[in-house]
């Protein structure tokens, strides 16, 4: 179908000779006022060409196109006039966002040839439009798929920190995107009694929909083995075993940190799998020690051998397992946030709930971090001892 224009004139004589002209080529409609022709407009629209003359009873040239500018933005508009000054046709591109500016009388081959421009501008703008609204539409329904992702994975963190007896426990996680690739979570599953409770944190390299959907199948995998008899080291060889056949054309790793509370020997033990380290404080001697490891990072080497360690928990001894994302978090003259300042956290907030102390943590990582984005996942478990 031919493309659709509007001529508007009050010399009825001159549309009707323009029409004849130019019907061969476009879909040519006319009105003889501004007020009609806005009135086509609104209910006719939208046209890809209007050529308006300027001098009209009533409403004149300008102050139609500009109401069509204001209906049909993407409408090309042009402008025909008797008048040769120079601040009519200045006035008209200011004030109307005219395409065009020709005087009359204008030959149709002329006309025509301008129009033919006019619409081939409209078919580009509108294509443009077309395509940005498809992208904009594709982009809402990632938006919206990242977004249910995102509920979907913090619903898979722990609904609620861990009671138990003699030990006071809280954890939490913010994402750098709207997913994250961080992890953790506590295990005390009734075949365990009340002998100890397992804690993990865990962070796939790098962040977003990847990492959490891969770290979506390391809880899986562990939440599947934990129920099965065994240590803390067997535990994270068979999830490492499991990972290595998923991931091991993928070039992605997991590390992380399992432990455990002994409970009956009060003691705490851990598997050290290429994690950050974790910090232990003791008030009483005022000293920090960091519990590593030489593990490497799960989905690596199918076989590694994992050791286990362990150290005899005190009353008041405070424990934070966290990932590189606390430490690493960068201010805007991109300093880290780092182990000095963490550790001058715990120091003075030591009596103070695991609760408290770990809402102090990321309390003190907004003030440092400052105007600076976040730039990683940032996770912590703190455990304090009673």
């Amino acid at each position: 179908m031919r493309t659709k224009i509007l001529l508007v004139d009050d010399d009825e004589m001159l549309l009707a000779g323009l029409k004849r002209q130019l019907r061969n080529k476009f879909r040519v409609e006319t009105a003889i006022s501004g007020e009609v022709a806005v009135k086509m407009v609104q209910e006719n629209g939208p046209y890809a060409v209007v050529v308006s003359d300027y001098m009209m009873p009533g409403m004149n040239g300008i102050e139609f196109l500009t109401q069509v500018k204001q209906t049909d933005p993407d409408t090309i508009r042009m402008m025909l006039t008797g008048s040769a000054d120079m601040t009519t046709a200045i006035k008209a591109v200011n004030e109307g966002s005219i395409y065009k500016f020709h005087p009359k009388p204008c030959p149709a081959e002329t006309l025509g040839s301008a129009i033919q421009s006019g619409i081939d501008e409209y078919q580009k703008v509108t294509t443009d439009q077309t395509q940005l609204k498809k992208v904009q539409t594709s982009l809402d329904k990632v938006q919206l798929s990242l977004a249910n992702a995102s509920m979907i994975q913090q619903k898979l963190l722990p609904k609620s920190d861990p009671q138990v007896d003699g030990y006071d426990i809280a954890g939490k996680s913010i994402s750098c995107d709207e997913t994250g690739g961080d992890y953790y979570d506590f295990f005390n599953p009734n075949e365990w009694g009340q002998e100890k409770i397992g804690i993990v944190v865990a962070d796939v390299i790098g962040h977003g929909i990847s990492a959490a959907l891969l770290m979506t199948s390391v809880r899986a995998s562990f939440r599947e083995r934990i129920l099965s008899p065994g240590d803390g080291v067997s535990i994270v060889s068979d999830v490492n075993k499991r990972i290595v056949q998923d991931i091991e054309e993928l070039n992605l790793f997991i590390t992380m940190f399992y432990s455990e509370i002994d409970l009956k020997n009060k003691c705490f033990r851990w598997v050290h799998a290429g994690h950050e380290s974790a910090l232990s404080y003791d008030p009483a001697t005022d000293t920090f020690d960091t519990l590593g490891g030489e593990g490497l990072p799960l989905g690596v080497m199918k076989d590694w051998l994992f050791e286990e360690a362990k150290i005899p928990i005190q009353p008041g001894q405070i424990i934070l397992i966290g990932t590189d994302g606390i430490k690493e978090a960068c201010n805007p003259l991109n300093e880290h946030f780092g182990n000095e300042r963490l550790q001058m956290i715990i120091k003075y907030n030591h009596q103070k709930s695991a609760k408290d102390i770990l809402n102090e943590v990321y309390d003190a990582l907004e003030r440092f971090r400052g105007s600076a984005k976040r730039k990683d996942d940032e996770t912590m478990v703190v455990i304090k001892a009673l």
